[in-house]
């Protein structure tokens, strides 16, 4: 049986959530999904929270293989990553990450000042159930984790 698989879409610099908006709101059976994340912006006259991508130029596809060409009719679409010839896949439970990490406000973790490069960690207290990841670094507020099949390290803010 054919299922769906999530594939890796670059898009054109700042276009990553014009993307997957105009995706799915067509009548393509495709899903996009550009994993965000909230940060404040300061103007010499205002302040304002803006949600920007997790991954620039990113756009996760989730499709049938035959579908997949389907996608450059819509603007701002460059080309898939491919890995020896072939379109990268990306794993469900990835993609999960992605999505825990763009719901999640504020991920509270424990002390990271412990934590060194190359560990492997439990993201059960980041909000993961049953999901590990390897810290390729941390401060006293943020750590790097790397999701090794994506090939990207994804940062956290710790509050």
């Amino acid at each position: 049986m054919l299922e769906k698989k999530w594939y890796v879409l670059y898009v054109k610099s700042n276009h990553e959530k014009k993307v997957e908006k105009r995706i799915n709101d067509s009548n393509v059976d495709i899903v996009a999904f550009c994993p965000t994340r909230t940060e404040m912006r300061v103007w010499s006259d205002r302040k304002k929270k803006v949600e920007i991508p997790l991954l620039s130029r990113i756009v996760f596809i989730q499709c049938f293989e035959a579908d997949r060409a389907q996608v450059f009719d819509f603007p701002g679409t460059v080309n898939y990553l491919y890995d020896n010839g072939e379109p990268g896949l990306v794993k469900e439970n990835e993609i999960t990450h992605l999505k825990h990490i763009s719901e999640n406000l504020n991920i509270i973790g424990h002390e990271i000042e412990e934590m060194a490069p190359g560990d492997l960690i439990s993201l059960d207290r980041f909000g993961f159930e049953n999901e590990d990841g390897i810290i390729q670094k941390s401060t006293k507020n943020n750590i790097w984790v790397v999701l090794e099949s994506l090939g990207f390290v994804v940062k956290l803010q710790i509050n």
